[in-house]
């Protein structure tokens, strides 16, 4: 009858190993990369928009003297929900504009490379109310033509290598002080 009891008990204690140890196995890790990719790609950029009625040419201090463009940056996922963040560079180019060609961009004028690499460069850069990157972009305005339209052409490098790119027209009005612009 003992070693019938201690039967029981070596059993018991077995089995209840067993169920524990079943409880606690993590399901296998998925190897597949493309599903991987797949997945990442729904909260990746899928694009990116410069925001036309607030990127223009400005004064970043308080006289009425322009010192560049405030450029306004907004990212979008797969599911087009905007306001994302992003990881990666930002290539910005001001070219002349070409009117009436099937490519818009003239002779280009100024590049500016701003790096988003790090938690200070979102802090720089990311306005937590509006949601979007605001560049300040400064630039003598003094060569720019009134009355005249320019490209800027904008290229986002995310950390694996891929470019997504917003083309904008940007419409300076030189002494009157006002810029307006429209994307693509």
């Amino acid at each position: 009858m003992r070693l019938n009891h201690r039967f029981n008990i070596i059993l018991t204690t077995l089995w209840a190993a067993l169920a524990a140890s079943a409880g606690c196995h993590a399901p296998p890790i998925d190897r597949d990369m493309s599903a991987q990719r797949r997945v990442l790609s729904l909260l990746m950029p899928s694009s990116i928009e410069v925001i036309g009625p607030f990127t223009r040419v400005k004064s970043f201090d308080d006289d009425a003297m322009p010192d560049g463009i405030e450029l306004l940056l907004r990212a979008v996922n797969a599911l087009d929900n905007p306001g994302l963040m992003i990881v990666g560079d930002v290539r910005i180019e001001l070219y002349e504009h070409v009117p009436a060609s099937g490519d818009r961009k003239g002779r280009m004028l100024e590049e500016w490379r701003i790096a988003l690499q790090t938690a200070e460069d979102q802090r720089m850069y990311w306005n937590q109310l509006t949601q979007m990157y605001e560049f300040r972009l400064g630039l003598d305005v003094s060569g720019m033509a009134e009355d005249d339209k320019y490209v800027l052409l904008v290229t986002y490098t995310s950390p694996f290598g891929s470019h997504l790119i917003d083309e904008f027209i940007l419409e300076y009005g030189g002494s009157r002080g006002f810029a307006v612009g429209s994307s693509r």
